[in-house]
């Protein structure tokens, strides 16, 4: 008896997950960003040019919601133990009747859910924060023309909402509720 070893057709498989450069990554969140505040604007500023733009608190505050529903997304992407993220304003001042009574500060302040903290999520959040940074730099604006940092994230596990520790208690707030941008 004779035993014949054919080799084995090596077959391979195209996969669907893209990985993206990091610098990217950060230019599209950017453009997405910049491109739903633009698309937020009333008929009369729709012509503005983007330096006069960066100016309005309003047009500013929708290029922060941008921001981090793409920043969100890139976390989620990057890491399945995201659960929900969430963006909030530690100025907010629930009692002014404008809402803009204070300057409008650029950084994106988020809430990160997680199922379980890691060293690899601190890591990929602090080179998105560099990167992001980076490309926000090349707008004409002050607020983000010599910045460190863009992003403020703090990273929170069920078991910081379950007893109420740190930012976890910003999830509960009456007053200035963070708003929720992604889930899984």
């Amino acid at each position: 008896m004779t035993t014949t070893v054919v080799p084995t057709k090596r077959v391979e498989v195209e996969s669907e997950i893209k990985v993206l450069p990091l610098d990217e990554v950060a230019e599209t969140i950017r453009d997405d960003a910049l491109a739903l505040a633009q698309a937020r604007l009333s008929a009369p500023l729709a012509g503005l040019e983007l330096k006069r733009l960066l100016r309005r608190p309003d047009f500013v505050d929708n290029l922060k919601y941008g921001l981090a529903s793409g920043v969100a997304n890139a976390l989620s992407a990057n890491d399945p133990r995201v659960m929900a993220v969430y963006v909030y304003e530690p100025s907010a001042n629930p009692d002014s009747e404008l809402g803009n009574d204070m300057p409008v500060d650029a950084t994106v302040h988020l809430l990160v859910l997680v199922k379980s903290s890691s060293a690899a999520l601190e890591a990929f959040v602090g080179a998105l924060d560099r990167k992001l940074t980076a490309s926000l730099t090349s707008l004409p604006s002050p607020k983000f023309a010599e910045r460190d940092s863009i992003l403020d994230v703090n990273l929170l596990t069920e078991k910081d909402v379950e007893s109420g520790r740190g930012y976890a208690v910003l999830l509960s707030s009456v007053f200035a509720p963070p708003l929720k941008v992604w889930q899984r």
